[in-house]
Formats: structure tokens, C-alpha cells, sequence
């Protein structure tokens, strides 16, 4: 089983995150991010000019439910007890 590829610094440009996040369809990123920020991915650091690399593998974690130990993102209904 092959590994999902790592970006070379914690900060990684556009770039390189959207060839570790889409591999061969990297260059749908810009649309992809756009549509992924309005859902909670981390912006572009302005001091760093790149999204901090463990926050974005966490959101994408949560969002296809990887990380159970996380408290959801919004109330799932009323509690029963």
C-alpha cells in the first residue's frame, strides 16, 4: 500500500499541498481550496505564505470522518438522556 505523499515543510506553498492533496489533478486546487475554505480548510498564512500542513490534513480528517475523537462541527440533535 502506497502512503499518501507529505509536503517538505509544515507551511508548504499552493503548489506542493495541492500535488499532496490532488496528486495528477492538482491543477483543480484554486477551484477545489475556494470551494474547501467555505467549509473550514485553513486560509493561506500571511506571515508564512502557506496553510499550516497539520490543520489541513486534520480538516480533511474530520470532513470524510477520520477523527472520531474530535466534538463535531455542529450540534447532531437534541440529546436523549
Amino acid at each position: 500500500m502506497t502512503r499518501a505523499p507529505e509536503p517538505s515543510s509544515l507551511y508548504p506553498d499552493e503548489d506542493e499541498l495541492a500535488r499532496c492533496v490532488l496528486g495528477k489533478k492538482a491543477r483543480q486546487w484554486g477551484s477545489v481550496a475556494a470551494v474547501l475554505e467555505r467549509e473550514g480548510l485553513p486560509k493561506v498564512d500571511p506571515l508564512t505564505g502557506g496553510r499550516f500542513w497539520p490543520a489541513v490534513k486534520a480538516f480533511l480528517d474530520r470532513r470524510h470522518g477520520l477523527r472520531k475523537d474530535q466534538v463535531p462541527a455542529s450540534a447532531d440533535g437534541e440529546e436523549i438522556w
